[in-house]
């Protein structure tokens, strides 16, 4: 076995591919792309399409000038850009969830801007996850969203088809919880790297991989790695800060990041109505700032996580322009400094200034040292 073969360099290659090279490196395999971890990636699969999440790329998103204000968020102008470009011609449809307002326009306009005969969907969730209407309502609308892609595929989604991509899904989950536990024994780049990867690989792939490169981590020796740090945020789809983490001798014990354990919190119950189960997994996971939950404050949940990892400090990773993240920030901020937890807040742009992040974060890290 070469070097090019280990799971880990697998992953890290996978994570590196534009995704306009999809289609060469899974010719097998039809696509469907989404944006947001809300977006129920086992129907997806059972309908017969691989789920591809669509990420913000280092070009300067040019085409999407035309459409976008200048002061909307990376993530949506960077992927109207790559759809604009063509990059994205492989794709057999296009997923979002009604998070943000920004995201809901960028529905629109992907529609808009699709060729005669693309499918372009938006799975509505519900705001108030703690309504009695939220559980009936997102049944419902997954009962729609099954009948859509039905009709997108061309035959049915039946419930075994479900339930098959339900295990596969729960085990892809099960074994990132496990590599969660483990990620002292890599950088921060090679984990995030190895999320990244399971985001775009057909699952079938991407987990037997994945077994293998848990089985060589459970003998692994940690690595040395101080001070530790819990990143906090929406998507971060730069490795620029993880690579001055992992260069400045840092540790990153968890997070709460769109890109990171947020994208395989909880799993679906894999015995009764597989929509029911599906709807309560979502229900039940730790709302993301675009969602209310009563039971869940956000900056109770943070400061026990921290607690619970040992983390010294909280970086808060902030997307330019993301208005949920930054409404969340000031809540989070005021809970975590109350409870003594040191916090920087580093706002990111599509092409970040590394060495005025390289500076900040230094200058973080050797406070937390004293």
């Amino acid at each position: 076995m070469t070097a090019e073969d280990l799971p880990l360099n697998q992953f890290l290659a996978a994570a590196r591919t534009p995704l306009i090279a999809w289609p060469e490196s899974y010719p097998d395999h039809r696509a469907i792309g989404y944006t947001c971890t809300y977006v129920p990636e086992e129907m997806i699969h059972a309908a017969g399409f691989v789920p591809v999440r669509i990420r913000t790329t280092p070009q300067v998103p040019i085409h999407a000038d035309a459409h976008l204000q200048s002061y909307t968020c990376a993530l949506c102008r960077s992927a109207l850009d790559q759809h604009l470009r063509g990059e994205l011609h492989f794709l057999a449809g296009m997923v979002f969830a009604h998070t943000c307002d920004t995201m809901q326009a960028l529905a629109d306009l992907w529609a808009i801007n699709t060729r005669l005969g693309g499918w372009v969907e938006t799975f509505m969730m519900p705001v108030n996850l703690t309504s009695p209407n939220a559980r009936p309502y997102l049944i419902a609308e997954l009962a729609r969203f099954r009948s859509s892609l039905a009709e997108r595929s061309g035959c049915p989604v039946s419930d075994e088809a479900l339930k098959a991509s339900i295990a596969l899904y729960n085990e892809k989950r099960r074994l990132l919880d496990r590599l969660h536990v483990l990620r002292d024994r890599l950088t921060a780049v090679e984990f995030y790297a190895t999320v990244d990867a399971g985001a775009k690989m057909p699952p079938e792939l991407f987990v037997p991989l994945l077994a293998e490169l848990v089985e060589d981590l459970e003998s692994a020796p940690s690595r040395p790695g101080s001070p530790r740090v819990m990143l906090v945020g929406a998507v971060l789809d730069d490795a620029t800060l993880l690579a001055v983490l992992d260069e400045l001798g840092a540790r990153v014990a968890d997070d709460d990041l769109c890109t990171g354990t947020r994208s395989f919190a909880g799993h679906v119950a894999e015995e009764g109505d597989p929509l029911e189960a599906m709807a309560d997994r979502i229900l039940n996971r730790l709302p993301c700032p675009t969602k209310y939950h009563t039971g869940m404050p956000r900056g109770t949940y943070l400061r026990h996580k921290v607690e619970e990892a040992g983390a010294d400090g909280v970086i808060f990773v902030l997307p330019k322009f993301c208005d949920p993240h930054a409404f969340d920030y000031v809540l989070v901020k005021a809970d975590l400094e109350a409870a003594g937890v040191p916090l920087l807040h580093l706002e990111t742009e599509q092409t970040p200034a590394a060495g005025q992040v390289r500076t900040r974060v230094q200058a973080f890290l050797e406070m937390l040292s004293e």
